[in-house]
C-alpha cells in the first residue's frame, strides 16, 4: 500500500511535473493557542492516514524551535520524496506556537493541506474558495503537450530576471503579513505580472511573454478533505490584460494521462528551464480557523522558467503573502525584494473599485 501511494502521488504530477524540484507544498501555522504534544499530533495523522491510505506512511513529528524552523522549512521544501518515503511532513514550534506542515503535491493540494491543518489541530478548517467544480480542459492532453513542446523550443515563456546564477540547490523563501484583503486569484495573478513587469525593468529587461499558472481546486473549501483534486490554467497575459475575464473564458489544462513514458520524463527534464510558465500563482482564500491559527504562510511549488511561486492565504484578519523561488537564482535578499514588489502590486489591486 506505501508503494503504490508513492507511485499514485508521483505519477499525479505528470507528464508537465518538472522532474527537477520536489513538488513539496508547504504551509506555516502561527498559532493563537498552544502547540498539541507530538504524541497527540502523531495519533491524529495515523487516524487520518488510516482512513486516506493515499497519504502514505505515518512520518515522525519533528520537535523545533523557532530559531530552527526556516532551516526546517527549507529542509521538508527541497529534500525530494523517494519511493516509499513518507509523503507528508510535520514539525512543531512549542515555544512560539507554530505548526509546519508539508506534503507532495502529487498527494495533496493546498485545500488538501488546509484539511490535513484541521486534522492535526482537531479543529473545523474551512476556505472561502469556491473551486472550479466540472469545468473541463479545453483539448486533449496530446494536443496540449504538442502545442508546449513547441513553446519550449520556439517561444518560451518569459522569465522573472534572476539575480545571480550560483551552484546552489533548493529555495528560499519570504513572507509578509498585511490587514485582511479580499482579493481573489485573478486579482493574485493580475499583481503578479504587475511585479514581474517592475521587477524586469528595474533589472534592465523586458517582461515579454508573461504567462502566469494558476493553481485552482475542482471542489470547494466549505469542508476540504487531505486529497488532491485539483487543476491549473495558464494564461498569457499581455499588458492591461483583463485577467478575470480571461480567467472565466479559458478552460484549465487537460489532466494528464496515467503513464508516461520515458522518453516524455527524459525531454521534460531537458526541457525543464524552458517549459512550464512565468511564475505560478496559488490563493488558499479566506480560511476560518476559529481563534486556533493567526497567520497562515503558503510556498506553493517552484517550478517552471522562473521558478518563482507566490502564494497567498488570509485568516484572523491577516492576509499573508509569500515568494518561494530558486537558490540558484535568488537569495534571501532578492525574495524579499521581489516579495515587496508583489506585496505593493497586491495592495494596488485590492485599492481598485
Amino acid at each position: 500500500m506505501t508503494q503504490l501511494a508513492s507511485d499514485h502521488a508521483h505519477r499525479v504530477v505528470g507528464l508537465y511535473g518538472d522532474p527537477t524540484v520536489s513538488w513539496s507544498i508547504l504551509l506555516e501555522a502561527v498559532l493563537g493557542v498552544a502547540a498539541p504534544e507530538p504524541e497527540k499530533l502523531r495519533a491524529r495523522l495515523t487516524a487520518a492516514i488510516q482512513q486516506h491510505p493515499h497519504l502514505g506512511v505515518v512520518p515522525e513529528i519533528e520537535r523545533t524551535t523557532a530559531a530552527d524552523l526556516p532551516a526546517v522549512r527549507e529542509r521538508f521544501a527541497s529534500v525530494p520524496y523517494e519511493r516509499a518515503d513518507p509523503l507528508v511532513r510535520v514539525a512543531v514550534c512549542a515555544g512560539e506556537p507554530a505548526l509546519l506542515v508539508a506534503a507532495h503535491h502529487g498527494a495533496l493540494d493546498g485545500l488538501g493541506l488546509l484539511a490535513l491543518l484541521g486534522v492535526l489541530l482537531d479543529v473545523p478548517v474551512s476556505s472561502g474558495a469556491t473551486g472550479i467544480g466540472d469545468r473541463e480542459g479545453g483539448k486533449p492532453f496530446l494536443v496540449s503537450a504538442v502545442q508546449r513542446l513547441a513553446e519550449a523550443l520556439f517561444a518560451p515563456p518569459g522569465r522573472i530576471v534572476p539575480e545571480r546564477a550560483a551552484p546552489a540547490t533548493g529555495d528560499v523563501f519570504a513572507a509578509r503579513h498585511d490587514p485582511g484583503l479580499r482579493l481573489g486569484a485573478a486579482g493574485f495573478a493580475a499583481a503578479a505580472a504587475r511585479a514581474t513587469e517592475r521587477w524586469n525593468r528595474a533589472h534592465g529587461a523586458r517582461a515579454a511573454r508573461v504567462v502566469a499558472a494558476l493553481g485552482a481546486s475542482r471542489r470547494s473549501g466549505a469542508a476540504p478533505e487531505p486529497v488532491h483534486d485539483s487543476a491549473f490554467f495558464r494564461l498569457r497575459l499581455r499588458p492591461g490584460a483583463d485577467v478575470a475575464a480571461l480567467l472565466r473564458a479559458q478552460p484549465p489544462e487537460p489532466d494528464f494521462p496515467a503513464r508516461s513514458s520515458r522518453l516524455a520524463r527524459l525531454g521534460t527534464r531537458l526541457l525543464a528551464s524552458r517549459l512550464g510558465s512565468t511564475f505560478l500563482v496559488s490563493n488558499l482564500g479566506v480560511v476560518s480557523t476559529g481563534d486556533t491559527v493567526r497567520s497562515l504562510a503558503f510556498y506553493p511549488a517552484a517550478s517552471g522558467r522562473s521558478g518563482v511561486a507566490f502564494g497567498a492565504a488570509t485568516t484572523g484578519g491577516t492576509t499573508t503573502v509569500t515568494v518561494r523561488a530558486r537558490r540558484k537564482d535568488f537569495d534571501a535578499a532578492a525574495a524579499a525584494r521581489l516579495l515587496g514588489e508583489f506585496r505593493d502590486a497586491v495592495r494596488e489591486q485590492a485599492a481598485r473599485p
